[in-house]
């Protein structure tokens, strides 16, 4: 289950050349859509018959009636997305993740959907799909993959909740070369703190509480494809970042 909110506000450094671990799979100062956000919607995405929310903590509540998510809207020239729907026992939140800008709600989705998929693949054991090369490239795809066999290979899977929030969006993105259309830097948040391991033989869930490290600071740069897709391909992240405690 995916949902879309506003009811947030607005380590070590690893390279950004796609080498990181990721936050669910594994500070910039930017100007754009975070603090000053002011979206108070939330979407609930499809999700699969029976899929619960996680015991120890509320369902999301209802989604109010808002308007047409970006990545859902007709004229994005994109393909056939992939389907979204995480399995059941696993629940995203994304807080604040609306621009108010169609270019901008389309590469702040994306990049939603990045998560998403990863979260997708450690769910289901393994990189078989191509949902992750639509929104991933270059090293960080191949990150995305060694991540994913990781889990896979240490006989573990994913169960429970993540939060998302705090994005600061950047367009075009300042730090590269000859800055234009097409090139997007998105930093944002991610609270793991719900998030568990569970055993994929047994179903056994380690509800061990993380500490700090469940708080993890993303930095994400994106690039629009030639299908019109925001793909992620360079990131970085770092754990136990005080700035993400909210």
């Amino acid at each position: 289950m995916r949902t879309l909110a506003g009811t947030g506000p607005g380590g070590q450094r690893r390279t950004l050349r796609g080498t990181a671990a990721f936050g669910v799979a594994a500070a910039l100062s930017l100007t754009g859509c975070g603090s000053g956000a002011t979206d108070e919607g939330e979407r609930a995405a499809p999700a699969r018959s029976g899929t619960p929310a996680p015991s120890d903590r509320p369902s999301a509540p209802p989604a109010p009636a808002t308007d047409t998510p970006a990545e859902d809207a007709p004229g994005t020239g994109a393909t056939t997305r992939p389907d979204l729907t995480l399995p059941a026992g696993l629940v995203e939140r994304f807080e604040l993740w609306r621009a108010h800008d169609p270019d901008r709600d389309r590469a702040m989705a994306d990049a939603g959907h990045a998560q998403t998929v990863v979260l997708d693949a450690i769910a289901r054991g393994g990189t078989d799909t191509d949902a992750l090369a639509f929104y991933f490239t270059g090293r960080a795809l191949s990150a995305a993959k060694a991540h994913v066999r990781g889990v896979a290979g240490a006989g573990e899977s994913r169960s429970g909740f993540v939060r998302y929030h705090r994005p600061e969006l950047a367009m075009p993105d300042p730090r590269v070369d000859a800055p234009g259309k097409g090139t997007a830097a998105l930093s944002f948040c991610a609270d793991e703190s719900e998030l568990f391991r569970e055993d994929r033989a047994t179903g056994a869930v380690d509800r061990t509480p993380a500490g700090a490290d469940a708080q993890i600071h993303y930095e994400t740069r994106l690039r629009l494809s030639d299908m019109g897709v925001w793909q992620t391909y360079e990131l970085a992240t770092r754990r136990g970042v005080d700035t993400c405690v909210s």
